[in-house]
């Protein structure tokens, strides 16, 4: 019989069940965490607005970058409100007929169309078009 014991007790000892079902308080974990998360945002970010014009330039900095803004944080109760996105491209509203190169009219103009103002095809066509920098895009 000693030997049914040694091979006893080498297999490893199962752990005893727990008569707590983990999936039954799951509900309330979530909650909990929840709960626990809301608040903690809610002191951050108290902490930020009322108190970031006290951190070190470098510090703002370093907080910036984790929040992944790029710029400055509003003074404590004054929000900026939400600009509304630009769209990428806009339509565009003049071109170049012997290149087919575009500008839509924004910023400055694009290096070929400065060229183009000092060839002789920009003056002819200037004469006929006396008001127009461009030619218009058809369409």
């Amino acid at each position: 019989m000693p030997n049914s014991k040694r091979a006893q007790s080498a297999t490893p000892a199962r752990k005893p069940r727990s008569k707590i079902d983990p999936t039954r308080f799951a509900g309330n974990e979530s909650t909990l965490l929840r709960a626990a998360t809301k608040e903690a945002f809610k002191r951050v970010i108290s902490l930020l607005e009322t108190s970031f014009s006290d951190f070190s330039p470098t510090q703002q900095q370093h907080i910036r970058q984790m929040v992944g803004q790029k710029t400055s944080l509003s003074a404590p109760g004054k929000l900026r409100a939400q600009s509304r996105p630009v769209p990428n491209e806009a339509p565009p509203r003049f071109w170049l007929p012997f290149s087919g190169e575009t500008w839509s009219g924004r910023g400055r103009p694009p290096k070929a169309f400065l060229a183009w103002e000092g060839t002789v095809a920009h003056s002819d066509w200037k004469k006929h078009h006396p008001g127009e920098r461009f030619p218009a895009f058809p369409g």
